[in-house]
């Protein structure tokens, strides 16, 4: 039979018609199943702000359900909804929306055209659920900062398209998942702060797609694979806070991308490898608080692009290589809490970017050289060392210099001139040195400043009424030097100070009034100076007192009951004065105090 024109016309309509509607049932049937999906997860949901409401958005008032307009239901409008050119949802992204609940009930095979699920910084509890392997067109899963437990499901393995995988911050437990290998797209793999543990899989090797790894803060063990040194795309690698033992791959030397590698605070041995010279893209490398021996790579000196170098906490011997003074991007340099030997090598006084410098507890000795005074530093940590010689003057002239730490070295000479004017200062430790000069041309007025502690050295000169006006220090310890006059009373105007350590000096005159206003006192240290007269009653005022030692003085007077009413005082000297009284009988009533006292 021939057809007419008409009639196949007729008939391309009827096919046509047809053909959208069946389309556009599909399509409703489809949207109809998410939106029922939803709401019926949405019911097991609860927010986390008190007389909120989950999800308002979330309704089928805001669906359209108008049949004779062909346009199927669809939640695109929703919060955190984005949907494909076909109505499908393709994107949830509910993070920071204060939800608490599980995804128990989430119907993962309710969306097949999923690629990103984003639910960070929620409430989320319970386990992922194996049924996460339907959502085969996921590219993106963030979990992290909620509550989940459990193990990582096996089904991840399933997801062959997922390219970022992030559980961080959560408490799932047991060891990585080997189905996790197969995902061979993957760019990220971010399982930091949960509390995984057993070893790392080698197979991680065959995921050289790999930019981002951070495995931090978990209980994982057993060595590092060798096998990770296949990663050539890696950029990040972080694994520090586990319990990693053996020794840094050599295969790292591979990885020619790499621009943070972070290994601390594990168990790792051997030395540093040689060849980690090679990786000229890292900025960051952190070995720091493990048992790392041998010396500091000289091919250390060729990473340019460095800008953290962390060592300390670990075996290390030998001398600092004058390479290190080649990284002219470098930030911070941090070998503490070694073995290291030799002098600081002048070379350091190149690395103009400089902020910290931190050598301290180690074997260093020599001067401390010039070069380092023309550094913009921010913290010096030079302590328990045997440094010779004098401070370079110009330590502080960048005017940055918040953090000037050389405790136990043997440093002579006399404070710097720079220190004078140093207004950045918060925290200064010069104890147990031989440092000279009159403390009160060398110290002014620091608005920042916490903490100084000058005991043990050979300072001399009067207290000027300049500590007074640190309005943030809450430490004076200038406790054997030679310090001589009277105690100024404006010292009393120092409100906020808890420590005071003027002891073993040659002070005079008597016991300021003005420290009764001084509240916050908790340690008062008078002892072995020629202080005379008798003990302010105003000092019962100071209620927060632990400790109090004014022996070894020339005190005299009746010893004033009013310091009865120092109920915290655990600590009491008053040896070696002139008192004309037994205790009060107030003071015996303390609880718990230990009195040396002998008129």
């Amino acid at each position: 039979m021939v057809l007419s024109s008409s009639t196949i016309f007729l008939l391309l309509i009827t096919c046509t018609v047809f053909t959208i509607l069946n389309v556009a049932n599909s399509d409703s049937s489809s949207s109809n199943e998410e939106v029922d999906a939803l709401l019926k997860w949405k019911a097991t949901l609860k927010s986390q702000k008190t007389n909120n409401l989950v999800l308002p958005s979330w309704t089928n008032d805001n669906v359209n359900l108008n049949l004779s307009s062909q346009k199927p239901a669809s939640p695109c409008n929703w919060k955190g909804i984005m949907c494909d050119d076909n109505g499908n949802v393709y994107r949830l992204n509910l993070s920071s929306s204060f939800l608490s609940g599980t995804l128990e009930h989430f119907s993962f095979s309710s969306f097949p055209n999923i690629i990103c699920i984003e639910l960070t910084f929620n409430n989320f509890s319970g386990i992922i659920p194996s049924e996460i392997r339907h959502s085969s067109k996921l590219l993106y899963l963030y979990l992290g900062v909620n509550e989940f437990v459990g193990t990582i499901p096996p089904e991840i393995g399933e997801l062959r398209n997922l390219r970022i995988l992030e559980l961080y911050d959560n408490k799932l437990s047991g060891s990585i998942s080997k189905e996790i290998c197969e995902l061979r797209s993957l760019s990220e793999l971010v399982l930091f702060k949960n509390n995984l543990y057993g070893s790392i899989p080698t197979c991680f090797g065959q995921l050289t797609n790999l930019s981002r790894v951070y495995l931090n803060s978990n209980n994982l063990s057993g060595s590092i694979p060798n096998e990770l040194g296949n990663l050539y795309k890696v950029s990040e690698l972080v694994m520090n806070k586990n319990s990693l033992t053996g020794s840094i791959p050599k295969t790292f030397a591979n990885l020619k991308n790499l621009s943070s590698l972070d290994l601390s605070e594990n168990q790792l041995n051997g030395s540093i490898p040689e060849d980690i010279g090679n990786l000229t893209s890292l900025e960051w490398l952190l070995l720091s608080t493990n048992e790392l021996s041998g010396p500091i790579p000289l091919s250390i000196g060729k990473l340019k692009s460095l800008r953290g170098l962390h060592l300390y906490s670990n075996k290390l011997s030998g001398p600092i290589p004058q390479e290190l003074g080649n990284l002219a991007s470098l930030s911070g340099l941090q070998i503490g809490g070694n073995q290291l030997n030799g002098s600081i090598p002048s070379s350091l006084g190149n690395l103009k970017n400089l902020e910290k410098l931190k050598l301290f507890d180690n074997q260093f000795s020599g001067p401390i050289p010039l070069e380092l005074g023309k550094l913009t530093l921010a913290q010096i940590d030079m302590s328990n060392n045997s440094f010779s010689g004098s401070l370079p003057d110009e330590i502080c002239n960048g005017g940055r210099l918040q953090v000037l730490n050389v405790i136990n070295n043997n440093l002579s000479g006399r404070i710097p001139k720079s220190v004078y004017n140093c207004s950045s200062l918060i925290r200064v430790r010069f104890e147990g040195n031989k440092l000279t000069g009159d403390i009160s041309k060398s110290f002014g007025v620091y608005p920042l400043l916490n903490y100084i502690n000058l005991n043990d050295n050979k300072l001399h000169g009067e207290i000027s009424d300049s500590w007074s006006k640190c309005e943030n220090l809450s430490t004076i310890q200038m406790g054997g030097n030679q310090i001589n006059g009277n105690i100024p009373p404006s010292l009393g105007n120092s409100l906020q100070l808890e420590e005071l350590n003027l002891s073993s000096n040659d002070l005079v005159g008597e016991i300021p009034k003005e420290f009764g206003r001084m509240t916050r006192m908790l340690e008062l240290n008078l002892s072995n100076n020629r202080l005379s007269g008798g003990i302010p009653p105003e000092l019962g005022s100071l209620t927060e007192l632990t400790s109090l030692d004014l022996s070894m003085n020339k005190l005299n007077e009746s010893i004033p009951s009013s310091l009865g009413d120092c109920s915290d005082l655990i600590y009491m000297n008053l040896n070696s004065n002139g008192f004309t009284n037994d205790i009060p009988i107030q003071i015996g009533e303390l609880e718990g105090y230990h009195l040396l006292y002998r008129v």
